[in-house]
């Protein structure tokens, strides 16, 4: 079970990829998306999903109130809206996780792959699906799945999509996404309230797809 649950979070940081206060986490949960919001939501999305491949470097740290302490990793990220995604980790334990259309794969500091989650495993194929909706502002499809929250800021906008059912539901509470130009922060709360906060640095996009819809 706790491999499954790994394996979940990893996908759900990577749907959102990619330090708040908590009162700004909370707050974009007062807002659900409405027939008004929604469009405005999908333009956001739409300009910052707006390239064929993004990279960068990340900063993740995990906050376990139990002990009461972070815990932080370092690492790259590449993703390409046509070959995949690529999180390479580098402090402080090297590793390197790919999600492409085969499904998702990892290297440990020794070279050694293995397969976490095949392309014919449902929870790959739902994971697939919001993917593509968020790479191309599909906010219907993503409401499939999560419950959708929306609240413009004066540089951007923040996103908050809480699970509706499933095994999902039973691992991650809420997802936040923070964009201006490009996606700064994720956060993930786990159901055990620990959250993990991803932060985006020297963020790089390369091409325009403008009106073209983007296939990962």
């Amino acid at each position: 079970m706790n491999g499954l649950r790994q394996t979940i979070c990893r996908l759900i940081l990577t749907v959102a990829f990619l330090g708040f206060g908590m009162s700004s986490v909370a707050a974009v949960f007062d807002h659900p998306v409405n027939k008004k919001t929604k469009p405005e939501l999908e333009k956001s999305l739409a300009k910052v999903m707006d390239y064929e491949v993004a990279l960068g470097d990340f900063k993740q740290t995990k906050s376990i109130k139990k002990l009461k302490r972070d815990f932080v990793s370092t690492g790259t990220f590449h993703i390409s809206k046509k070959s995949g995604i690529v999180w390479k980790t580098q402090q402080p334990i090297v590793s390197e996780l790919a999600v492409n259309k085969g499904g998702v794969f990892e290297r440990d500091a020794k070279g050694v792959s293995r397969i976490v989650v095949t392309k014919d495993n449902p929870i790959f194929a739902d994971f697939s699906k919001n993917i593509q909706a968020m790479f191309s502002g599909d906010v219907t499809e993503l409401e499939k799945n999560f419950k959708v929250f929306y609240e413009k800021k004066s540089c951007g906008f923040m996103m908050g999509l809480v699970p509706r059912e499933g095994i999902v539901r039973k691992v991650v509470t809420n997802i936040v996404v923070d964009a201006c130009e490009n996606v700064d922060k994720v956060t993930v709360t786990n159901v055990d309230d620990s959250p993990v906060t991803y932060e985006f640095l020297n963020y790089k996009t390369i091409g325009k797809l403008t009106s073209v819809a983007p296939a990962p």
